[in-house]
């Protein structure tokens, strides 16, 4: 009987200890569970901010002064996050109607095939060229065009035929900005 009693009083510090063990384990799951969740919102609070200075400019009507703004902008984002650290650049995509007078300022080298053409392009090539020889004309005609945001990509979605789906990869930042020069009417 004594074995019997002393065996009884060793399982039920066995369960007890079980219960205690697992009721650790259940806890420290939910507090790394909270954790993970509080890290989760404060990226995609991050995000949401990083991501509202650029959403400012996909509008239907974008004027000319804003697309420089907009180009400043990247420039100083892309310098201030490095890519050794995870950030992929912005970029930025204008496309200029033909025969207009911004157009026309493109030298036969500066054609454009492409119907998008780089931000970083556009400005390194026409527009601060065409400051640096006293063209103040072309920016303030410049300044004064219209452009539409026509397509935003994010990190973590891919195009496919006009067509975007979450490639599950990202964090869901601002990547692309396509602009399209347009008539006000």
């Amino acid at each position: 009987m004594e074995n019997a009693s002393k065996a009884l009083i060793i399982a039920g510090g066995m369960l007890i200890a079980i219960l205690v063990v697992s009721l650790l384990v259940m806890g420290w799951n939910r507090i790394t569970d909270y954790n993970r969740k509080q890290d989760e919102i404060e990226t995609l609070e991050q995000i949401t901010k990083f991501n509202k200075e650029f959403e400012s400019y996909n509008k239907k009507i974008v004027y000319g002064y804003e697309i420089v703004s907009l180009y400043n902008l990247i420039d100083d984002t892309n310098t201030r996050f490095r890519e050794e650290d995870g950030y992929k650049p912005i970029e930025g995509y204008i496309q200029l109607l033909k025969d207009t007078t911004v157009s026309d300022q493109l030298s036969d080298e500066d054609k454009w095939s492409k119907n998008y053409n780089s931000l970083a392009d556009f400005f390194a090539k026409v527009y601060n060229k065409a400051l640096e020889g006293g063209q103040t004309d072309f920016a303030k005609i410049f300044k004064e065009s219209y452009f539409q945001c026509t397509r935003v990509d994010y990190d973590g979605t891919a195009e496919s035929d006009g067509n975007a789906s979450d490639s599950g990869k990202g964090l869901g930042r601002i990547q692309k900005m396509y602009f399209i020069q347009i008539t006000k009417s």
